[in-house]
């Protein structure tokens, strides 16, 4: 070989040996910059200062989410839910007293609700010959336990003197059956006196040993998004709940939940020229038929807002509540909150 080729050899060599290195390289850099990044995370505040403590503390655990509960708990008060009423006039959900494994010193409620309006006027009334034996039932049902919570939401707006008579022959009932038992009612918040309030505090107080002020959803799935319960809100509650019960009879409620709204709901009915336009405005292109129907898919952006409870911010307002010389709050409900949360909550 001449030197000419030999030349000619190295040269080839030599650029294959850097053109496999540039590769070489050019792959070993892309790795590390397109390394994946990492997510961002969010900073909760941090809870300040000393455990706050009531005489009593109130929470609810729902029927199938036993687990979600701990005796370690500083619960005094436990509301076992839900005990409903069927169409028929029956109970139903019945929960068993033996499911729970709680303190000695924990009472244990009886959760009863009726969750439809019709159905709720069906049972108040007289008229309908089933009053009476509900109350026969709810009564018998909750003989094992410390006491009957009525959570009544639903009670049509014409049938406040009804309801109210109801809750006494609870009462009675009880009283003659398990004089021991301990019966609490559940309110919604209200800042003042109303001719048209269904929920009367001061009256339902005079009958209940127990009055619960559920004041949570200030902001609710159908409404604007905003808090669960803000402070200045929950305040207004409070301070008018004072006045219409008792100290030892009022029962400060507060949410460990949050909610989630987006900026647009996509699912609907739709008129079919309107459908149309929907479909252009997205770009559909592709409509396919299953089993003879057409279907179309897009992708839309939606915009998330939500607004939770952490443990800075409902201990914050149990220090609200402390600072009025509320003696008794509540938690809706137990298995939403962070388990630290029971750390700053004691019992005095």
């Amino acid at each position: 070989m001449d030197d000419t080729n030999k030349s000619g050899v190295i040269i080839t060599n030599t650029l294959l040996v850097l053109t496999v290195f540039a590769l070489c390289a050019f792959i070993f850099f892309s790795c590390v910059t397109t390394k994946k990044a990492e997510p961002k995370t969010y900073t909760l505040r941090e809870v300040e200062g000393e455990p706050v403590s009531f005489n009593e503390t109130w929470s609810f655990v729902i029927q199938w989410h036993e687990d979600e509960y701990s005796p370690e708990f500083p619960i005094t008060d436990l509301c076992y839910y839900y005990c409903d009423i069927n169409c028929y006039g029956e109970l139903i959900d019945v929960p068993k007293r033996s499911k729970l494994q709680t303190n000695p010193g924990t009472r244990v409620h009886f959760g009863m609700c009726c969750q439809s309006t019709s159905l709720t006027h069906f049972v108040i009334s007289p008229e309908f010959g089933i009053r009476e034996k509900i109350i026969d039932d709810i009564v018998k049902s909750a003989k094992d336990f410390d006491g009957i919570q009525l959570d009544f939401e639903y009670v049509p707006r014409r049938d406040k003197a009804l309801y109210l008579e109801f809750v006494k022959l609870i009462r009675e009932k009880m009283m003659e059956n398990n004089p021991d038992q301990m019966l609490s009612v559940c309110v919604p918040g209200r800042f003042k006196i109303s001719e048209s309030d269904l929920y009367p505090y001061k009256e339902l107080s005079d009958i209940c040993d127990r009055v619960f002020v559920m004041a949570y959803d200030e902001h609710w799935s159908t409404s604007a998004p905003g808090p669960i319960a803000s402070t200045e809100w929950s305040e207004k509650i409070a301070d008018f709940a004072v006045t219409q019960v008792p100290q030892e009879k009022l029962i400060m409620g507060m949410p460990l939940y949050g909610r989630t709204w987006t900026d647009k709901s996509t699912s609907k009915a739709w008129y079919f020229g309107k459908l149309k336009d929907n479909m252009t405005e997205n770009g559909v292109v592709d409509v396919s038929y299953e089993n003879e129907i057409p279907t179309f898919t897009y992708k839309t952006e939606v915009e998330v807002t939500g607004y939770f409870n952490d443990n800075y911010s409902v201990v914050n307002l149990c220090r609200m509540y402390k600072n009025k010389d509320i003696a008794n709050i509540g938690f809706w409900r137990i298995g939403f909150e962070d388990p630290d949360f029971w750390n700053w909550i004691q019992v005095e």
